[in-house]
């Protein structure tokens, strides 16, 4: 029987498996990160927790949409970068 760390290590490396290119599994795990990290947040918050006493959860939180944020940047930067030619057309 599995591990919960085997079992979230599997989910996380399987998130974004059915993508073929790297950067669409990047966001993928990126997303998968987030939402993890955001359950729990809200979890403590639902049973009364009070969220000053998670500070760094709530910095995680933070930290992870700024994570997915600099990824998602970087994909679509890549994706609409065009290719040089490597010489001047003058």
């Amino acid at each position: 029987m599995a591990t919960f760390d085997q079992e979230l290590t599997g989910r996380y490396a399987a998130a974004g498996a059915d993508h073929d290119d790297l950067d669409a599994r990047r966001v993928a795990r990126a997303v998968f990160v987030r939402g993890i990290i955001r359950t729990l947040y809200n979890a403590d918050k639902k049973f009364g927790f009070d969220p000053a006493d998670n500070g760094s959860l709530a910095e995680l939180v933070d930290a992870a949409e700024e994570h997915l944020e600099h990824i998602a940047n970087d994909v679509s930067r890549s994706v609409t970068t065009l290719p040089t030619t490597g010489g001047d057309t003058a």
